[in-house]
């Protein structure tokens, strides 16, 4: 005698309909139409060779061979989920290990809130931090030191796999008792009457603030060039100037008597990316770190002012 051929849709679609003794009440259960039901039922049947429901116009009972089958169906059924469900437990204990690379003004300011919720939400994700300076952030991922970087968008990432991940707007850092702090906004244009405090050629935001002003035909004259935005943040806070700084940057810069104000006409803004390598898939963990990094990075970015 040859062994029967049966499916789990089959044995499912028994035990429920035993359970149930109504085809309707078992269909809707198993989100499937009577008709669907009954033709698995009755292919069990044909496998088995056997009768294993009578059915009436109101209920559809099990024959005494259905309700010999019924407990070997129920124990099959319930050593498989439990398996399952032990299977799945086993995969959400297991440690999985995340390394990003990053600058070191996104290290201090969009990081930790980020790492702390994935930490909170995703317990089992280990997240390791690189603060690089930013030339290094490619290098790390090529490298394979980094599963993911996070740094602005440069042109020198064509080789890599980039997604924008956030879209940061460029505002004054003002000490609290400035006199463009009693503005809800600040034009670029008023700039001019007043110190700066810019960081060095050759940087992003130092070119993407030389092509704004350049658009608006105005003199750039800093009174301070240096290399950190904590330097900028300390001369600003000192009283010695006012800066032009992302808005993440400023977001914890409440306790250094710091204000942030929007720029507009124009608003200014520049992309932070992920960015990867393309011949290796993203992990389960990166694509987790990353749909928080797009969730939280705005809100951190908000609270400026």
């Amino acid at each position: 005698m040859s062994t029967p051929n049966l499916t789990l849709r089959q044995l499912r679609a028994f035990h429920m309909v035993a359970r149930e003794q109504s085809m309707t009440r078992a269909a809707d259960k198993l989100h499937l139409t009577p008709s669907a039901l009954s033709m698995l039922t009755r292919s069990l049947e044909e496998e088995l060779g056997m009768q294993l429901f009578e059915r009436t116009t109101r209920r559809v009972l099990p024959t005494e061979a259905g309700l010999q089958l019924l407990p070997m169906v129920e124990a099959v059924l319930g050593q498989l989920d439990e398996g399952v469900r032990e299977l799945q437990a086993s995969q959400q204990r297991q440690t999985e290990h995340l390394t990003i690379a990053t600058s070191p003004l996104l290290a201090a300011s969009l990081m930790p809130e980020i790492i702390a919720r994935v930490r909170a939400e995703l317990p089992n994700v280990q997240v390791a931090l690189l603060d690089l300076q930013v030339d290094q952030v490619a290098a790390a991922v090529r490298s394979g030191e980094a599963d993911l970087g996070v740094c602005t968008a440069h042109a020198d990432l064509a080789d890599l796999k980039l997604e924008v991940l956030h879209e940061d707007t460029l505002m004054l850092a003002c000490p609290d008792t400035h006199p463009l702090a009693l503005q809800e906004a600040v034009h670029w244009s008023d700039l001019g009457d007043y110190p700066l405090v810019l960081l060095k050629t050759g940087s992003g935001l130092r070119t993407l603030v030389e092509q704004t002003f350049g658009r608006l035909t105005a003199r750039l004259a800093p009174a301070f060039e240096v290399a950190n935005v904590s330097t900028a943040l300390g001369l600003v806070s000192a009283g010695l100037g006012v800066s032009i700084l992302p808005a993440y940057s400023l977001a914890r810069s409440k306790t250094q008597g710091i204000t942030g104000r929007p720029l507009v006409e124009p608003v200014v803004t520049r992309k932070i990316v992920a960015i990867s390598l393309p011949t290796r898939p993203l992990s389960s963990s990166s694509k987790a770190f990353l749909a928080r990094f797009r969730k939280y990075a705005p809100k951190v970015s908000r609270r400026v002012g």
